[in-house]
């Protein structure tokens, strides 16, 4: 698989909403590189053999995705770096901070979002030109004028129109040729007619009908149904043929499908595989979105992540992260506001914390290990981003600090342990105060406890430079899909703000809410849904990286995710910080070299 060029991205800033014609050149820029790193001074360490990662504990949830997660499941020396301050020194003794917990206020998330740097997508990308057209000249074709009796001609008038018939027949084949022409709307993604796929009626296969394989993963075909159908009356002869994929060995099937020929034409991934799948993913024409486009409508992870060698390689329908969720009963008796700060959280996890004897009863926050939180990778890598680690190499005081702060909530603070139940399911009984999740959680704890008054609220910080954590799946064009074009016509109708809402809508028929929106311009239609919100408040700072959880992908995801359960195992016990930080870093660069990323 090819390389990527490393390359910062600059400060945040939000994106805007205006958007610009499209345009069908090439915008070239440099890649860009999806996070942001700190320098540390460490040495070079070669690939050793992995580990295998633990398993993970099993959930007892009800059907859903959270049931799906637990279902799946050289030679040289590392030197520790030098001990140095960084944001998380202060907070990774094993003594609590003393920090005084605010008073209960109206609205949290209003004063968080004041005042707070924003976040931008990378400068620039390049986006394959769309394809020139094949246009085929007419000719006119002019009788000559009957004179005399016309029955003298009669022969040559009907030996005319056969060569006319052959003529349009022939003609009509040629236009008609393999490759479908897109004609992009007056504006990307929400012009006039992007409610219908757009006003064109592209050419079939030699005037046959053309069938779109489209594999989907975690919508049921009932919420598609009706956008789907829409595309195909707006495109005549155009049928489009989606299904719901299984997660189990999904992404391995999907690679060995394209490879055989037997692929779909579209199908949707998780944004991290995008390393894993750079040969199998098409490069999206410049006529769908533009590089400038494409970072004003969606947000910042999409262009850091969907990217290969600087070259668009997906659109995302939805998006989502990590947010704090909080038992609402168990603050409002400690008269306290949720944390906005981690030294806030701690603080409060120990004030929440109830137990008999040494017998945790109910766990002040869900953190400290890696056997029974759910989503600890990536809580660890939003620790480590936000106290400037290098995620790709960390071995450094940064990701010390960062692993001897989390594994503390159990070893030092006590608010958590390994007996309890899976976060999840214990947040639902009420056995943990708080919890780091992603949105679709909510669903699942709302199916364990319909009672349980919940809120959620943006991840703490660790300074006024505001991070978060992004983990979300995207559509992609197969490479070897012979309807390229078509299949780009077909996600940008699904990216476009009116297929987004009526997409939301259908899938909020079925949930208490549906997929967060991917579109910047739709952020205000969430803002009085209490359990999104918070997520689009970080979707603007946040960032992505290989160490997302339930992607099921048994690749990039699964093995780094296993050398972290395996270093928080350590720290748990009686491994040395050197031992693991060393056999962190050869697992990391190892898996990296592996899948070519970075």
């Amino acid at each position: 698989m090819p390389d990527t060029t490393n390359t910062a991205l600059p400060k945040p800033t939000p994106p805007p909403s205006a958007m610009p014609a499209p345009s069908t050149t090439p915008q070239p820029v440099p890649p860009t590189q999806p996070i942001q790193r700190t320098q540390s001074t460490q040495a070079q360490t070669p690939t050793p053999t992995p580990a295998a990662p633990a398993s993970s504990t099993v959930s007892a949830l009800p059907p859903s995705r959270a049931q799906a997660e637990y279902a799946a499941k050289s030679t040289s020396t590392t030197q520790l770096p030098p001990s140095t301050l960084t944001a998380l020194s202060s907070m990774s003794s094993s003594k609590v901070p003393n920090t005084i917990l605010p008073e209960t206020k109206e609205s949290v998330e209003t004063k968080k979002a004041a005042a707070l740097p924003q976040a931008s997508a990378p400068d620039s990308l390049k986006v394959v030109p769309e394809k020139t057209k094949n246009t085929v000249a007419q000719s006119r074709i002019k009788l000559a004028s009957l004179k005399k009796s016309p029955l003298r001609f009669l022969p040559f008038i009907l030996i005319g129109f056969l060569v006319i018939g052959v003529a349009v027949f022939a003609y009509r084949a040629i236009s008609g040729g393999s490759r479908t022409s897109v004609t992009p709307p007056s504006s990307s993604g929400s012009g006039a007619n992007s409610s219908a796929g757009g006003a064109s009626t592209p050419s079939t296969s030699g005037g046959q009908a053309v069938t779109l394989e489209y594999w989907g993963l975690w919508e049921p075909a009932e919420v598609m149904t009706q956008v789907l159908s829409d595309f195909e009356k707006a495109n005549p002869g155009v049928s489009i043929r989606y299904t719901k994929q299984s997660y189990r060995d999904y992404r391995q099937r999907l690679q060995t499908a394209i490879a055989s020929g037997n692929g779909p034409d579209l199908f949707r991934f998780h944004a991290s595989w995008t390393p894993m799948l750079s040969a199998e993913l098409a490069r999206m024409p410049a006529s769908v979105y533009s590089a400038a486009e494409y970072q004003k409508t969606f947000y910042p992870a999409a262009a850091a992540q969907l990217q290969v060698q600087g070259q668009l390689v997906g659109i995302p329908l939805m998006y989502d992260g990590l947010a704090l969720f909080y038992n609402k009963e168990a603050l409002q008796t400690a008269a306290v506001d949720p944390p906005t700060t981690w030294s806030e959280l701690r603080t409060l996890a120990a004030k929440l914390t109830i137990k008999s004897g040494s017998e945790i009863k109910r766990g002040g926050v869900a953190l400290g290990n890696a056997t029974n939180v759910d989503h600890f990778s990536d809580i660890i890598a939003l620790l480590m981003l936000q106290n400037g680690a290098d995620l790709a190499e960390p071995n450094s005081a940064e990701g010390r600090d960062a692993l001897l702060f989390y594994t503390n909530f159990q070893k030092a603070d006590g608010v958590w342990n390994s007996v309890l139940p899976s976060s999840t399911v214990a947040f639902a009984r009420g056995e943990a105060a708080m919890l780091f999740a992603p949105s679709w959680r909510a669903h699942d704890i709302s199916a364990i406890n319909p009672d349980l008054q919940f809120g959620i609220t943006s991840v703490p910080q660790l300074s006024d430079t505001r991070i978060a954590w992004a983990s979300f799946w995207a559509e992609g064009v197969s490479q070897q899909s012979k309807q390229q074009e078509l299949s780009w016509k077909l996600l940008e109708y699904l990216s476009s703000k009116e297929v987004q809402l009526r997409l939301h809508a259908d899938q909020a028929g079925l949930r208490a809410f549906g997929e967060i929106y991917s579109r910047t311009d739709l952020a205000d239609q969430a803002a009085s849904n209490e359990f999104m919100r918070p997520y689009l408040q970080d979707a603007p700072f946040a960032s992505g990286w290989y160490l997302s959880s339930a992607t099921f992908d048994a690749g990039i995801n699964d093995q780094l995710i296993g050398y972290y359960e395996k270093a928080v195992t350590g720290l748990l016990g009686s491994s040395s910080m050197n031992t693991v930080l060393t056999e962190l870093e050869q697992g990391t660069t190892q898996t990296l070299t592996q899948y070519s990323a970075k």
